[in-house]
């Protein structure tokens, strides 16, 4: 479900057909790295802990990670993983859950007075959208590598965010 074409279609049939989705891609929510390592290592602490066993301190660490990132999310009102539709006026983020995509529009940004500064960070990019009409900001991160099955969709948002600025 990560073909650029079915994202498209799947944001479409969450905002409707008033404006046309130009490109779609999943991207996640930018890590605190010191919450999710705060909280990871206290995972695999506890893991290794209980059990005595490094494969449980793994364990422990990844779903550590994981329930950290959902929190940090849901504090925002936000998914770990998020739709990015973009428009010709809009940056429009909705939910995706995993094997059935999106349900809902979180956030969207105008165009006109939103600047989406996109950095790299190895085969990753960071994207910072800051709308300042509103001041409403996002952190998110895509994928650029030629292995991740949804760096497809997430080049598309890209290109065209690099180009809006």
């Amino acid at each position: 479900m990560k073909d650029p074409a079915e994202l498209i279609s799947k944001a479409t049939a969450i905002l409707g057909h008033e404006e046309q989705v130009l490109a779609a891609g999943i991207f996640g929510l930018k890590d605190n790295y010191v919450a999710v390592g705060a909280g990871t290592a206290g995972g695999a602490g506890l893991g290794g802990a209980i059990l005595d066993n490094p494969v449980a301190a793994g364990v422990g660490g990844a779903a550590a990670m994981h329930a950290t990132r959902s929190a940090m999310a849901a504090s925002k009102g936000l998914t770990v993983r998020m739709l990015v539709a973009v428009t010709s006026e809009q940056i429009r983020v909705l939910d995706w859950a995993t094997g059935s995509g999106p349900t809902k529009e979180l956030l969207s940004f105008d165009r006109s007075s939103s600047v989406a500064k996109v950095t790299k960070f190895g085969l990753s990019r960071h994207v910072e959208l800051r709308d300042s009409a509103s001041g409403q900001s996002l952190a998110l991160s895509g994928s650029t590598a030629p292995f991740a099955s949804e760096s497809k969709g997430d080049k598309a948002v890209l290109r065209l965010l690099s180009a809006s600025h």
